[in-house]
């Protein structure tokens, strides 16, 4: 749909163009449902696991089994990324080069409308709309109104702009430009107001630089003493004629395409790569609990702190838990047998011993 590319009044001088795409990025994370919940103490629901670092065995609460480490479905998160990481480069890769003359497939007559009758001899002003559009391909109009016309039914005249846009153009190759003022303008000051209506398919070669140029050029033109409304659009637009098809570098849009990009890869970095746990707790194992948990008003025992008994490799000195690995965690060798105390719900242990080697492979 077309859009305003800027205007402004005598009055509350220029404004300018406003883009006819938008876009909304929400994004969200998973939340504590994706964390990994460990603790050096128990908790409800936990399980226990060993790991070793440096030759020591040290121990884990966690509800999320470690052993296995992060799950490869993450990586299907990077789909939800795709669409922003393509917008971002469109808009940096489209951000400079040399705009392309569009094609002349539409109803391409240059129109100059003068219901205000303020523009007089336009000879020099369809010169100058008709060079535009031999360089550009876009149908420039120039219509002028009265500010009756419009101030009665519409809060401003890009509203009004608008509509006679969208009446009289059936393409989005057009630039209009709508004049209006009083039927009878005050010799001291004349309220006149002024838009610029684009069409989308312009919005290549007039970019919001461009239209920001040429808005500052024609209201300054407008507000010196004496200027006609014919002279100050012809001048305008033969002042960005020889220019408006140059290459160019838009900052604006490439600095918001950097920042966009920079902003998905490193939200994506931390939310699909970046696993500190993971290698923390890299080769873990699940050990045993020493009792059972129970909630405050229930009267089951509390989970009894028994110490795991330790011993160290005959081979490379590295400390292991005994009864819960077959061999040395470090260096693989066989694991001598060993008896320990096998810890009970009750709160006790049992008197018997167990040899590792019923357990143990060699």
């Amino acid at each position: 749909m077309p859009h305003s590319s800027g205007g402004g009044s005598h009055g509350g001088g220029s404004h300018h163009s406003s883009s006819s795409h938008s876009s909304s990025h929400r994004s969200s994370s998973g939340g504590s449902s994706s964390r990994i919940r460990t603790s050096r103490t128990y908790f409800p629901g936990a399980r226990r696991f060993v790991y070793y670092r440096n030759g020591v065995p040290n121990y884990v609460y966690s509800d999320t089994d470690l052993s296995k480490g992060p799950s490869k479905l993450r990586f299907l998160m990077l789909i939800f990324y795709v669409p922003f990481v393509l917008a971002a480069f469109l808009m940096i890769f489209t951000s400079f080069g040399v705009p392309e003359k569009l094609k002349v497939d539409y109803n391409s007559q240059i129109v100059i409308q003068d219901d205000a009758n303020v523009l007089g001899d336009t000879t020099k002003l369809g010169d100058a709309l008709e060079d535009f559009f031999n360089t550009t391909g876009i149908s420039p109009a120039v219509m002028t109104v009265y500010n009756s016309d419009w101030e009665d039914n519409y809060t401003d005249l890009e509203k009004y702009a608008y509509e006679l846009y969208v009446n009289r153009f059936y393409d989005e190759k057009h630039w209009l430009i709508v004049y209006s003022q009083p039927k009878d303008p005050d010799d001291e000051f004349n309220n006149w107001y002024w838009e610029g209506m684009q069409g989308d398919d312009t919005d290549s070669i007039i970019t919001s630089s461009v239209a920001y140029d040429f808005t500052n050029d024609l209201h300054k033109r407008l507000l010196v003493e004496g200027t006609k409304v014919n002279d100050a659009i012809t001048d305008s637009f033969n002042a960005l004629t020889p220019t408006v098809m140059k290459f160019r570098f838009e900052g604006e849009t490439f600095g918001i395409g950097i920042f966009m990009l920079l902003f998905v890869c490193i939200h994506a970095f931390f939310m699909v790569f970046f696993r500190p746990n993971a290698n923390k707790y890299k080769g873990a194992k699940e050990v045993p609990l020493d009792g059972y948990y129970a909630p405050p008003q229930q009267t089951a025992p509390q989970p009894q702190s028994v110490v795991m008994k330790q011993a160290s490799c005959e081979y490379c000195g590295g400390v292991y838990t005994i009864g819960s690995c077959n061999a040395c965690p470090h260096c693989g060798a066989p694991i001598q047998p060993q008896d320990y105390t096998v810890p009970v719900h009750n709160g006790t242990s049992t008197a018997s011993t167990t040899d590792t080697t019923n357990t143990n492979t060699h």
